[in-house]
């Protein structure tokens, strides 16, 4: 599970975390001198609020239903687990990519600081680690043979 987990982690979320690294190092280089032109304040907020949304607001909203619905029933199955932390990081792996246009755009600082903080977190904190998924493990009760 933890493999699988991490190979999704990471074909999702790699991607924009090189695109990112380019982006900067050929505004580094010179080679692409960004944005010239500012985007609308309404752009800037409608991605620094999806960014918050997407990374932290309905990850916390999601795993506060999946509890509920595992608390009715005293456990959840490996499988069941297993699909819900697959969600999570589906929908976490949105961030980045937001992140991204933030940067492209020339985003302004609070903006663009806002919107790659809640990227970096939902990275950290949904990181499938084995510790991290043997935690969720024992909070969502999880009934397997290793229990």
């Amino acid at each position: 599970m933890e493999k699988s987990l991490k190979n999704t982690y990471f074909v999702l979320i790699l991607p924009a975390v090189f695109l990112i690294a380019i982006l900067y190092l050929s505004q580094y280089l010179g080679i692409w001198e960004g944005s010239k032109e500012l985007p609308s304040r309404f752009f800037m907020i409608v991605i620094f609020v999806l960014a918050i949304a997407v990374g932290v607001a309905v990850p916390i909203f999601l795993r506060a239903l999946f509890f509920g619905k595992v608390k009715e029933k005293k456990f959840t199955t490996p499988e069941e687990f297993y699909k819900f932390e697959q969600k999570i990081i589906y929908l976490i792996s949105f961030t980045p990519y937001l992140a991204l246009i933030a940067a492209l755009k020339g985003f302004e600082i609070f903006y663009f600081g806002g919107t790659a903080l809640a990227a970096i977190y939902a990275m950290y904190y949904h990181y499938p680690s084995k510790k991290k998924i043997e935690f969720d493990k024992k909070v969502f009760m999880v009934k397997d043979g290793s229990n």
